[in-house]
């Protein structure tokens, strides 16, 4: 069984909401929900913590070195 929720948001968010439904041929109804979806998935969580661990400045560089383009 489905339950129901009410938010307010303002009228230029709701306009933003609404294209972007549109143009992802959806209902913000379920735009919304799939976004609060992704947001408590525990392994989206655990992706995010491990770029932030990466993303340091001996990591990058490491990444640049092995991984970025070389100059010609």
């Amino acid at each position: 069984m489905s339950k129901h929720i009410t938010i307010r948001v303002d009228e230029e968010f709701h306009a933003r909401l609404a294209a972007r439904a549109a143009a992802e041929g959806t209902t913000i109804t379920a735009l919304v929900t799939e976004v609060a979806k992704r947001e408590l998935d525990a392994d989206r969580q655990r992706s995010l913590d491990a770029a932030a661990e990466f993303n340091t400045e001996e990591n990058w560089a490491y990444f640049q070195e092995r991984f970025g383009r070389k100059s010609a």
